[in-house]
């Protein structure tokens, strides 16, 4: 048997490892979205905290801006903004140069909620995988991003 031949049994075996922990990680997701209908009348949800983070901190961005940057469809950011705009979160105008464009900000309010969220959720995923080195994390990256493009192929 050469190198190559005694190579392929450990790379089938971390390919179905990696396609387990991967349905793992998708039945998580479903648990926790599933979670998210549970959640009390008026409190934000992780779909609201993903809009959050695509506003940032500062400055002014388009409706589509926030759906591209929250990786969720406009007709979904929209209503999650009229929650958030109820919330006193981010207030919303329209640009002076094309009327037709919304521009949309939070608002001091808005901006502490987002750091919350952010420390929150950095210091969670910070000990979630701290054991990992930063070699480790950025190989998991890579993996990562190359099964959300094969998954989009799809």
């Amino acid at each position: 048997m050469t190198g190559k031949d005694s190579k392929q049994p450990q790379a089938r075996d971390a390919l179905s490892g990696l396609q387990d922990q991967l349905g793992r990680l998708f039945a998580a997701e479903r648990r926790l979205r599933g979670r998210e209908q549970l959640r009390e009348k008026g409190e934000l949800s992780l779909a609201h905290g993903r809009v959050l983070f695509a506003l940032g901190g500062d400055g002014e961005r388009t409706a589509g801006q926030v759906a591209e940057g929250a990786r969720m469809s406009a007709a979904s950011v929209s209503g999650l903004l009229d929650d958030l705009e109820g919330a006193g979160a981010l207030t919303r105008r329209r640009a002076r140069s094309d009327r037709r464009r919304v521009l949309v900000s939070l608002t001091p309010e808005g901006k502490e909620l987002l750091s919350q969220r952010q420390r929150l959720w950095e210091a969670r995923f910070a000990a979630g995988v701290e054991a990992f080195s930063a070699e480790e994390l950025m190989v998991a990256t890579a993996v990562i991003g190359r099964v959300a493009e094969l998954l989009d192929e799809v």
